[in-house]
């Protein structure tokens, strides 16, 4: 009678069981590597080198030979003023010049003269030094006037403005027309974009973890840098410089790096993200981050044991490493875990459902 009870009993329990509804999920086992950790920071562009066209002389622009945008070679010309009286002023001072050059060519041959009629008598000392004094007035006359020439072809020469260095020009603030003196304001700006300068800021704390001086972000190292669009940048950023103190306002400090820019695809002023290796876990556990589930505030992994016993095991979770995630806890790569179809893995947990796995 007591075994025919059994029987009643067990049967109707596995009638309960069968009435739950079967979910399939999938399953796998943690791995364990070496992980390398990276950190990632906010960056924008500079220009390496940017110079702004002032005038120093004042006309009007004569001629425009760039277009907005334009890359320029080192001495492109840029601009043309007008310089017909720096012109005329140029021959001026060349007159005077020659002028100036045949009055001391006199005056030296007046010297030249005297001084023999000095030593038989002829010619009194007064009258030889008196010559010799409007020798050495006709070479300061001579020098004033040389200057005088200098200024006058420097000042027909600025008339002309280039690029004192290679880049990309910027918007033209001056145009065919316009009046421009030293005083104005800078005709535009060309600023050289090959290498480009990254700047970004890192935490106190960032600074520390990766090591200071001797870390990953130590000057001659190289990062990583990503664009807008998410791709990787073909060429690494070299640091160039660290600030020597952290910002009492933000608590930051900057970095400078220089990157490779042959085709002038970045501009000044872009957002990047800089990334760089900062540190390296060794032998530690990695699951699929879809894997974890979230309970309170913590996580958990939904395990499989004898007979698809479910399971939860807490983690604490570390860097994330493309689709996995390092877990720190009793985690093996013995342990099967779920790793598609958490939540009816834990419908299962509480015994509203029965699972089906594969691998």
């Amino acid at each position: 009678m007591l075994g025919c009870l059994l029987c009643s009993c067990d049967h109707k329990k596995s009638d309960g069981e069968a009435a739950l509804p079967v979910y399939a999920v999938e399953t796998a086992h943690p791995q364990r590597a070496d992980v390398v950790v990276y950190r990632s920071w906010i960056g924008r562009l500079a220009a390496d080198v940017s110079a702004e066209i002032l005038p120093r002389v004042e006309g009007y622009v004569l001629k425009r030979t760039f277009t907005n945008g334009q890359v320029v070679e080192n001495g492109q010309v840029l601009y043309v003023l007008d310089d017909t009286l720096y012109a005329e002023a140029l021959q001026q001072a060349r007159q005077q010049e020659a002028e100036a050059q045949a009055n001391l060519q006199e005056a030296l041959q007046n010297v030249e003269y005297y001084r023999p009629l000095l030593k038989d008598g002829s010619v009194s000392r007064q009258s030889f030094t008196e010559a010799q004094r409007k020798a050495e007035a006709a070479q300061a006359v001579l020098q004033a006037a040389v200057a005088a020439v200098a200024q006058a072809q420097s000042n027909v020469e600025y008339c002309t403005l280039r690029a004192p260095l290679p880049g990309i020009v910027g918007f033209a603030r001056a145009d065919v027309g316009s009046f421009v003196s030293p005083g104005s304001e800078p005709m535009v700006t060309v600023s050289r974009v090959q290498p480009i300068r990254v700047s970004f800021s890192i935490s106190e704390q960032d600074w520390l973890n990766q090591g200071g001086v001797g870390g990953s972000l130590r000057p001659g190292a190289e990062v990583e840098v990503i664009t807008a669009t998410g791709a990787v940048y073909p060429h690494k950023a070299r640091i160039v410089g660290v600030d020597n103190a952290v910002s009492a306002t933000m608590g930051t400090l900057q970095i400078d790096a220089v990157l490779d820019n042959p085709n002038a695809l970045l501009r000044p002023g872009m957002f990047v993200t800089v990334r760089a290796a900062v540190d390296e876990l060794k032998n530690v556990v990695l699951v699929p981050q879809k894997a974890l589930v979230s309970q309170q505030g913590a996580q958990f992994l939904v395990a499989l044991g004898a007979g698809e016993k479910v399971q939860l095991i807490p983690v604490e979770t570390g860097p994330i490493q493309g689709e996995m995630i390092v877990v720190h806890g009793a985690v093996s790569p013995e342990l099967r875990i779920v790793v598609s179809g958490t939540q009816q893995a834990m419908m299962a947990a509480a015994g509203r459902a029965r699972l089906k796995t594969s691998p």
